[in-house]
C-alpha cells in the first residue's frame, strides 16, 4: 500500500503531484503518521461539500454514493439497492464535481456487486480519473443476513472487497477497509489491509431487528472489541470509526477515549444533518421574518380599523360599521357629520376621520359651537370685518385652509351659522361677518351634532346644511347598543383612571355585568367613565351588583326592575353576535361553558 497520493485531471491520463509531501511514498500509514494524531475523513457525495469540509479541517474525503442520495434527499440505505450502477454513478460526480473541489486525498466508494465489473481494468480507470485512494462501500456488510449469503455464494461477497482493496493497493492507491464485525476486521488486516472502517449500520430499514436506539456505551464496546482484534493481527493497524449514531463532537470525544480509535468517517452527521439544520434555521429566519412582516401589517391594518390607537373601542359589529364608515368617509375630501347623543363618543370618531385622511399630517383646528353672541360664534368661525373698536377677525377657516376644522356641537349653531355653513360646503367660499368681500377657504369641515335619544338630526340642524351631509354622515351608537364594548371599555377606563397600562381588569362579578347591561345610560361613555373612576377607588376584591347599583342610581334612574332579565340579556347578546356563541360568550364576559349552561338553563333555544 506504499504509495503517494495523486491528483490526475478527470478523463485524462498525465499524473499531477499536488497532494501533500508527508504522503509522498508512505502510503496510508505514512499518510496518518505525518498528519494530526486524530484524522477525521468525510463521506460526501458533492462538490460543495468537499469544498466545505477541507475549509473546515477535514483530512480525506471518500465519493460515496450514499453521500450522493443523501444530497438529493434520500438516505444512506439507498446506497445497497440497484437504483444505479453505483461505479459509473459514483465516477460521475466524484470527477466533474469532487476532485475538481478539493486538494485534499479522494477515495473512490467502489462496489463489487456487480458480476461483470473487470476489477483490474476498472481499478486502472479509478487511477487515471486521479482519485488518491478507493473504499469498498457499499459493502456486504450493510446487507442482511439471507441476502448477504447469496452474494457471496455467487463469489460476490466480502472476498471480493477484500481481491479489490489488495489490487488497489499493489497499483499504490491507499484503501480503507469498511468492516463491521470481529471476523471481518481479523480477514482485512489477514489480507494486508492498514486501515480499517469500523462501521455499525443502524437503520431498521436496512437491517431488520437492529436497535435504532443504540447508547453510545454499547458503541463504544462493540468499536472496542473489533479494534482490539484487528491490532492482533497486526499492532500498527489504524482503526476508524464510520457514522453510526454519532451527531456531536462531544460524543465522538467520549468514544474515541473509550476504544483508542484514530480517527473518523462522518456521514449524514457532517453532512446532512448539518445542512437539514443549516437550512432549517436561515430557512426558518427568513419565514420568521416574513410571517413577522405579516403579522405587523395585519396588527396595523387592524389598529387603524379598531381606531384603538384613537382611544376608540370596537368589539361590536355595530361599532366595526362606524370604523369602517369613518375609514371610507376619510379617503374623500368631503364634509363629514358625526352625530348621536351627549358623551357617545362622538368627538373621537371625528378625529378618527381626520386621522385616516390625507391630511393626516396637518393639526386640525377645533372650534366648540357653543350658543351666544354672534360675534363670538359666527365672527370666530367665518371672521368679521373691521368695526370701531375692532380689528378685522381672521376666520377658523382661512386658518385652517390647508387641513381640517372640527366643529364640535355644529346643531347649536345659530340658523344664520349653519345657512353660511351651508353656503361655504356648496361654494368653497363665504363672506365674513359684516362684510361684503368674499374669501376662499380649502379647508374641510369635520363636523359633530348632538341628538337627543328618540330624535332625528331633521330637529337640530337647517334643511339645507342637513342636505350637504346625506350619505356623508356616521350615527355613533348609544351605549346600550353597543353592549359588546362594555368589558373593553370599563378595562380602558380603569387604565386611564390608574394611570397604569398594565393594570389589572377589574374583577366584576356577573350581578355587575347584569346591573351595568340592564342601565338606560343616558350619559353614555361619559356615564361610564365617571363610573369606573369610582369603581377603582373600591377596595373590595370583587365588584358586586349591590356594590354598582348606589352608583347606577347617583347619576340616573335605573330601568324598571324585570325590563332586562337575566335571560333577556343573553337572548340580545345572542342576537347581536347572530348566535355566534363564542363571540357572545366573550361579549359579555363569561366563558364558553358558562354561556353553554345558561343557554340550557333559560331554555334560550326551545
Amino acid at each position: 500500500m506504499g504509495a503517494s497520493f495523486r491528483n490526475r485531471r478527470a478523463g485524462g491520463g498525465q499524473v499531477m503531484h499536488t497532494r501533500t509531501d508527508q504522503a509522498k511514498g508512505g502510503g496510508i500509514r505514512r499518510f496518518f503518521r505525518n498528519s494530526r494524531s486524530f484524522m477525521l475523513g468525510a463521506g460526501i457525495g458533492s462538490g460543495m461539500t468537499a469544498r466545505a469540509a477541507e475549509r473546515a479541517g477535514a483530512d480525506f474525503v471518500l465519493a460515496l454514493n450514499a453521500g450522493r442520495f443523501r444530497a438529493m434527499g434520500g438516505s444512506s440505505p439507498a446506497s445497497i439497492l440497484p437504483i444505479r450502477n453505483t461505479n459509473e454513478f459514483v465516477a460521475g460526480f466524484g470527477r466533474t464535481e469532487i476532485l475538481p473541489s478539493t486538494k485534499l486525498p479522494v477515495f473512490f466508494g467502489a462496489c463489487t456487486f456487480d458480476p461483470q465489473l473487470d476489477i483490474d481494468r476498472f481499478l486502472d480507470r479509478i487511477m487515471r480519473w486521479g482519485f488518491s485512494g478507493v473504499t469498498n462501500f457499499p459493502s456486504v456488510i450493510h446487507i442482511d443476513d439471507y441476502r448477504r449469503s447469496l452474494l457471496e455464494s455467487c463469489g460476490l461477497g466480502y472476498e471480493r472487497e477484500i481481491e479489490l482493496l489488495v489490487k488497489a493497493a499493489k497499483r499504490g492507491l491507499m484503501t480503507i477497509a469498511y468492516t463491521r464485525t470481529q471476523s471481518e476486521a481479523r480477514r482485512m488486516v489477514e489480507a494486508g489491509a492498514e486501515a480499517i472502517c469500523i462501521n455499525f449500520n443502524l437503520n431498521r430499514a436496512v437491517e431488520s431487528g437492529c436497535d435504532l436506539s443504540i447508547s453510545l456505551s454499547e458503541l463504544a464496546a462493540r468499536t472496542s472489541a473489533v479494534a482490539r482484534v484487528a491490532q492482533s493481527v497486526d499492532v500498527n493497524a489504524i482503526c476508524l470509526l464510520g457514522g453510526g449514531p454519532i451527531t456531536k463532537p462531544d460524543e465522538l470525544l467520549d468514544i474515541c477515549r473509550e476504544t483508542g480509535v484514530q480517527g473518523f468517517i462522518g456521514g449524514s452527521s457532517l453532512d446532512r444533518i448539518p445542512l437539514e439544520m443549516s437550512v432549517l434555521e436561515v430557512t426558518s429566519g427568513f419565514k420568521t421574518i416574513h410571517l413577522l412582516r405579516e403579522k405587523v401589517d395585519l396588527l396595523e391594518r387592524q389598529l387603524q380599523l379598531s381606531g384603538f390607537r384613537h382611544g376608540v373601542i370596537a368589539q361590536s359589529s355595530i361599532m366595526k360599521h362606524v370604523l369602517e364608515t369613518a375609514r371610507r368617509l376619510a379617503s374623500n375630501p368631503n364634509s363629514v357629520l358625526v352625530w348621536g347623543e351627549a358623551g357617545s363618543g362622538k368627538r373621537r370618531i371625528a378625529n378618527l376621520v381626520h386621522a385616516f385622511s390625507d391630511r393626516r399630517h396637518t393639526k386640525a383646528a377645533l372650534f366648540h359651537c357653543r350658543r351666544g353672541p354672534a360675534i363670538d360664534t359666527v365672527g370666530a368661525l367665518f371672521g368679521a370685518e373691521s368695526a370701531e373698536n375692532r380689528r378685522r377677525q381672521l376666520s377658523l377657516l382661512e386658518a385652517a385652509s390647508d387641513s381640517a376644522l372640527l366643529l364640535t356641537h355644529v346643531d347649536q349653531l345659530s340658523r344664520d351659522g349653519q345657512e353660511r355653513l351651508a353656503d361655504y360646503l356648496e361654494t368653497g367660499t363665504f363672506t365674513p361677518l359684516n362684510g361684503v368681500s368674499v374669501v376662499r377657504s380649502n379647508a374641510r369641515i369635520i363636523a359633530t351634532a348632538t341628538v337627543t335619544r328618540g330624535a332625528s338630526l331633521e330637529s337640530v340642524l337647517c334643511p339645507r346644511l342637513l342636505a350637504f351631509f346625506a350619505g356623508l354622515d356616521i350615527e355613533q351608537p348609544a351605549l346600550p347598543n353597543r353592549l359588546e364594548d362594555l368589558p373593553q371599555l370599563i378595562q380602558h377606563f380603569a387604565v386611564e383612571a390608574k394611570g397604569d397600562s398594565n393594570a389589572q381588569t377589574l374583577a366584576i362579578e356577573k350581578s355587575a355585568f347584569l346591573a351595568l347591561a340592564g342601565h338606560h345610560w343616558p350619559g353614555n361613555l361619559r356615564e361610564l367613565r365617571q363610573i369606573v373612576n369610582q369603581l377603582v377607588m373600591v377596595k373590595d376584591a370583587h365588584i358586586t351588583a349591590d356594590v354598582l347599583k348606589p352608583l347606577l342610581n347617583s347619576t340616573s334612574p335605573a330601568r324598571p326592575k324585570g325590563a332586562f332579565s337575566e335571560r333577556e340579556w343573553f337572548i340580545e347578546g345572542l342576537k347581536r353576535n347572530r348566535l355566534h356563541r363564542g363571540k357572545t360568550a366573550q361579549s359579555l364576559g363569561l366563558s364558553r361553558k358558562t354561556l353553554y349552561n345558561k343557554i340550557k338553563k333559560l331554555r334560550i333555544l326551545e
